[in-house]
């Protein structure tokens, strides 16, 4: 029986250290990409059945000094493998966005620079729509970004007008209709397909009570995942384009949304050098987003990241909606004189072949797509 128990726990080691090394693959099936995801899964695992054998073959009577010296081996490299990655997204870490510091307390201009983004997935099938309008009506944000859309989403959407009068909704009956609501001033908008043409972005411009412009987007990839036998290529080369086209851009930026990804994988570390944005998890912690009805299975998907314009003020996680996200808020300060302090990611030497592949491998998935852009009204 001892021995059938030992077999089960190197068989269980072994599957961990495959799954902990495919993601160093850059092959876009979802079973490769989702290892990338319970990292803190698997150190949990790994920890309780290091422990589950130590502890059983010593009441047994039966210690090996091979068996326990490999696996506290095993151990203690998945230990190291997984913290390598999750570690930047905890306050043991330096933070990647510097916090704001007011240049004189009490300046009425601060508030007119101030910029409070809440990015939300409804889940589609939710009908919660009270609770939902309850939850971010009590956080005064400046703009919302929704996804999971569907007429009856954008119904009571529509029902928060009074407070955010600016609004552009595109309904899908596919898990990928989105919104944006503000209550400043939108300059300029557009509805992008980049990838997929069922997978709409949401690109505007608004202007804060300071006068400044920024840029705001709105995205919603597809995911990885099994149920649909989809990969990461159209994921992926989302990303690419968007960390492409946002590294043009010097002016102040944010996007948020659900990438469907986590923040440690290699797709987010790609888009974040390529598009040198920051991440204001980066040194303050992980604010699983997904999933709000299963503690063991949450995940940071859920992102804000924005350009060194910005400062940090604060960074939530909300209460649950009835959707399987909880909400996030982020508040950040228009402070383009603190732009040298904020730590970007640095580009590596092999990023802008990372990022041809990744969309060459799009185009031949899908050669007939181009993108295509649809005016927001």
């Amino acid at each position: 029986m001892l021995s059938f128990f030992n077999c089960v726990i190197y068989l269980l080691f072994g599957i961990l250290v495959a799954g902990s090394l495919l993601p160093l693959s850059s092959h876009p099936h979802w079973f490769i990409r989702g290892w990338d995801f319970p990292r803190m899964q698997i150190l949990l695992i790994t920890w309780l059945a290091a422990a589950a054998l130590i502890t059983t073959n010593a009441i047994a009577g039966q210690p090996s000094t091979v068996r326990l010296t490999v696996i506290a081996t095993l151990t203690l490299a998945l230990t190291v493998w997984h913290l390598f990655r999750i570690i930047p997204y905890t306050p043991l870490a330096a933070t990647q966005t510097k916090s704001w510091r007011p240049q004189q307390p009490g300046d009425p201009d601060d508030d007119a620079r101030r910029l409070r983004v809440l990015v939300t997935n409804v889940e589609e099938e939710n009908d919660q729509f009270a609770r939902w309008q309850q939850v971010v009506l009590e956080q005064d944000a400046d703009i919302i970004i929704v996804a999971e859309v569907d007429q009856r989403w954008a119904e009571a959407i529509a029902e928060l007008k009074s407070d955010y009068p600016n609004q552009i909704v595109h309904p899908q009956s596919n898990w990928y209709g989105m919104a944006l609501l503000s209550r400043l001033p939108i300059l300029e908008s557009d509805i992008r397909f980049r990838v997929q043409d069922d997978v709409p972005s949401i690109d505007t411009m608004v202007q804060l009570p300071s006068g400044d412009e920024v840029r705001i987007v709105g995205v919603h990839p597809r995911p990885p995942e099994p149920i649909r036998d989809n990969d990461a290529t159209a994921r992926d080369a989302e990303l690419v384009l968007w960390g492409k086209e946002l590294a043009e851009d010097d002016r102040p930026i944010i996007i948020g949304g659900d990438l469907n990804d986590v923040a440690w994988s290699q797709s987010t570390r790609l888009f974040l050098r390529l598009s040198r944005l920051l991440d204001p998890r980066r040194g303050r912690g992980f604010f699983n987003s997904f999933h709000a009805d299963r503690m063991w299975m949450r995940f940071p998907l859920d992102h804000v990241f924005h350009t060194t314009h910005f400062a940090f003020r604060d960074l939530r996680r909300l209460p649950h909606v009835g959707s399987d996200h909880f909400p996030i808020l982020i508040d950040l300060q228009l402070e383009p004189t603190m732009h040298h302090e904020h730590d970007q990611l640095e580009e590596k030497e092999g990023d802008e072949a990372e990022a041809a592949e990744r969309l060459m491998r799009a185009k031949q998935a899908d050669p007939l797509h181009v993108e295509t852009v649809i005016p927001a009204r």
